[in-house]
């Protein structure tokens, strides 16, 4: 019989005989040990890799610097040429680096060139966002803010959304008014507006009005302004209100509304429109 005190004490001394024959073999570079260290290789290797940060940075701010002033200013509209062209461009960071970073060619392996792809698209994305946004340039084009309503002159009060309506209404005994807002990202008063009201009865008919939404938004808008809160919903939105003389509302008739906003934009001039129908049932 072995005691318990007997067999730990045998176990502790073969524990330490063990560790002693494999301490033995652990040393650094071995098969169970660190790899070696060496300062100076990755010293170079820190500066391959910064290397081709900036490098990557500086080249997507020149490609987004390029398309932003050299080929958005020679088109007229937008184009799928302006994002394919750069994404395409990606192919061309493994040459470049091969070119102006020779001396750590042999460095650079596919993570690499991984985490470039993804510095050089985020990097394009932010500069053309800042290059084509104000105040460097505005490629939004204005738009109508909200609804666009008919508004009693003679009665606040009464004020209806642009849609069907019926002989009921009584709109030809109205003194109406076309209401509406502009929006835009830098100038909203200085939007170009026209409006363009057709109908069909006798004969198709022709009613327009053009101006600057600045100069058509003073129309007693601020006698309406509190009943028509749908068609202005933000502090920087212009309402134009237009008094619609010479217009016959009758039953069966069809017309339809088309508003127009243009202005000069940077690189390229900007337009939208936007087409309201309704039909006065009997």
């Amino acid at each position: 019989m072995v005691d318990l005190s007997t067999a730990m004490a045998a176990a502790a001394a073969s524990d330490r005989k063990r560790g002693g024959r494999d301490g033995e073999k652990k040393r650094p570079g071995g098969k169970v040990g660190t790899e070696p260290f060496d300062p100076a290789d990755h010293v170079i290797k820190e500066k391959a890799d910064a290397a081709s940060m900036w490098l990557v940075i500086a080249y997507a701010i020149l490609i987004a610097t390029l398309m932003r002033y050299l080929i958005m200013p020679a088109m007229s509209e937008p184009a799928s040429v302006l994002w394919s062209l750069p994404l395409l461009l990606i192919f061309t960071i493994p040459p470049l680096h091969k070119i102006l970073l020779s001396k750590f060619a042999e460095r650079y392996t596919f993570g690499n060139w991984f985490r470039a792809t993804f510095l050089y698209t985020f990097t394009w994305l932010a500069v053309c966002f800042i290059l084509v946004n104000p105040p460097l340039a505005d490629i939004s084009p204005p738009e109508v803010a909200e609804q666009v309503m008919l508004v009693d002159l003679e009665d606040p009060e009464w004020n209806q959304e642009v849609g069907d309506f019926s002989a009921a209404d009584n709109l030809n005994d109205r003194d109406l008014a076309l209401a509406f807002a502009v929006r835009d990202n830098i100038d909203a008063e200085g939007v170009d507006v026209r409006v363009e009201i057709t109908w069909t009865g006798s004969g198709q008919e022709v009613w327009n009005r053009t101006g600057f939404a600045g100069s058509m938004s003073s129309f007693q808008w601020s006698n309406y302004s509190a009943n028509v809160s749908s068609v202005v919903s933000k502090s920087t939105d212009v309402p134009v209100m237009l008094e619609l003389e010479g217009i016959t509302f009758e039953s069966g008739n069809s017309y339809t509304i088309k508003i127009m906003l243009s202005q000069e934009g940077d690189p390229w001039d900007l337009s939208e429109s936007e087409t309201h129908r309704f039909v006065i049932s009997p």
